[in-house]
């Protein structure tokens, strides 16, 4: 649908409902825009309507996927059937409902109706076989729900099994502007324009909620984000927030560059595919000191899933061990039976620079590593260990990582935290266990 609209000119916002920091390189090579998020269970409703409304500026529709119905598994955050559940964001956003109803496995020639969620407004039918079934099918529920067919996709099996078996981030072109060229030969691009403009556009009581205050001009902030072949799965959300703040971003590659780029500020690893490239991180001596300078200088690291593992003391891939950053306190081991990310609460255990303790972050929890303590020799004293009871955040010094994905355009403060000002870290190991609460410390 996306690639067919886009043929036709139209400028396209494709919103998951279930917020994955992988990139679905499916979703920019058919419209040529990063996909968004939108997930109920991560963003209370004022800031879904305003990441809605800001990112929904310039383009002519928004394509909201999901289901009405209880989510299944996702084999993998980065599938491109990950759905979350549409119902709250119908509700907070009043948007129409269009059924995709699959037509693959069905008999020929049969009339069976297909299951159509309650408060649909139209229907786009997928897996088509014939003209002849289009018509068929197109008539049956006309007469028997009245509903509109607004598109239609071909079977083409050769395209599709191109998108489904591409290796992540690497969508074949010619497989994907054969399926949007079928979906353009049957779509009904007017009715789609009127159903997309029959109601009001959301209304938000504060549309700057998902906005920042903007960086103290005398206070610049320089981030550095780590994108290669081992790393680059980031919400594209995140970097929109930090630019808003007026942060300059700049690239690095921690296969590739053997320094940090200048005057950085604040180093971002995020998730990826470090076992991949195990050996040539590893081999990179020059980037493993300029990180661990970094946080000696007491400047601040974020690390996410696979960018955790490789700041670790060591990874452990396939039973052989890899040396890491070594500046997490932890060893990261690659699970031989991922799971897919779930949904996680975790509350911080003590103070750091994205919150107070106490504070409750909602995330999703990688599937892929498993943290292990494992105090390893740092080049200067500071303080280090979890920040969380699950043992899956750590920190040392101003650097914090862990397994949990965070959608930082759904936390405001915690974003506004990577620029606002901080207190040193105390130059020797924490001796204060970080499970202990206020009273326990006070009676000790």
């Amino acid at each position: 649908m996306l690639a067919g609209l886009t043929t036709k000119r139209w400028r396209v916002q494709h919103f998951r409902s279930r917020a994955c920091p992988t990139a679905n390189a499916a979703v920019v090579e058919a419209s040529g825009l990063p996909g968004r998020h939108l997930d109920a269970w991560l963003m209370p409703p004022e800031v879904r309507r305003s990441l809605f409304v800001l990112g929904t500026f310039g383009v002519d529709l928004a394509l909201v996927e999901g289901t009405l119905e209880t989510p299944l598994a996702p084999r993998s955050c980065g599938a491109a059937d990950v759905p979350g559940n549409l119902s709250a964001l119908c509700r907070d956003l009043d948007l129409p409902i269009i059924a995709v109803v699959s037509l693959v496995g069905r008999e020929p020639g049969s009339f069976h109706l297909p299951h159509l969620p309650d408060g649909a407004e139209a229907v786009i039918l997928d897996g088509l076989e014939s003209a002849e079934d289009l018509e068929r099918v197109s008539r049956l529920i006309r007469l028997t729900r009245g509903l509109p067919i607004v598109g239609a996709v071909e079977l083409l099996p050769e395209a599709r099994l191109a998108v489904e078996t591409a290796p992540l981030g690497d969508v074949p072109r010619r497989a994907i502007e054969a399926l949007g060229e079928s979906f353009a030969r049957h779509a009904d691009f007017k009715a789609l324009a009127a159903l997309a403009s029959g109601r009001d556009f959301p209304g938000c009581a504060n549309p700057e909620a998902a906005r920042l205050a903007p960086i103290d001009p005398s206070a610049r902030l320089r981030v550095a984000y780590a994108r290669d072949a081992a790393f680059g799965c980031y919400f594209p959300d995140t970097f929109e927030a930090l630019a808003s703040m007026g942060a300059e971003l700049v690239e690095f590659s921690p296969i590739r560059d053997g320094a940090l780029p200048e005057d950085v500020d604040l180093v971002m690893v995020g998730c990826g595919s470090p076992d991949l490239h195990a050996a040539e991180l590893t081999a990179n001596l020059s980037m493993t000191a300029a990180l661990r300078q970094h946080v000696c200088r007491g400047k601040r690291i974020y690390a996410e899933g696979g960018g955790a593992a490789y700041l670790s003391g060591t990874m452990i891939i396939d039973g052989r061990a890899f040396p890491g950053v070594g500046i997490f306190p932890c060893e990261a081991e690659l699970s031989p039976n991922p799971h897919p990310p779930t949904p996680v609460t975790r509350t911080l255990t003590r103070d750091c620079w994205i919150g107070p303790r106490k504070t409750e972050v909602r995330g999703y929890l990688s599937g892929r590593w498993t943290l292990r303590p494992n105090d390893q020799a740092f080049d200067c004293p500071s303080c280090h260990g979890p920040l969380s009871r699950d043992r899956d955040l750590y920190f040392r010094h101003h650097a914090v990582g862990g397994l949990i994905h965070l959608h930082l355009a759904a936390l405001p403060k915690v974003v506004a935290a990577f620029a606002g000002p901080h207190q040193p870290s105390l130059n020797r190991p924490s001796t204060v266990s970080p499970f202990e609460d206020e009273g326990e410390r006070d009676g000790a």
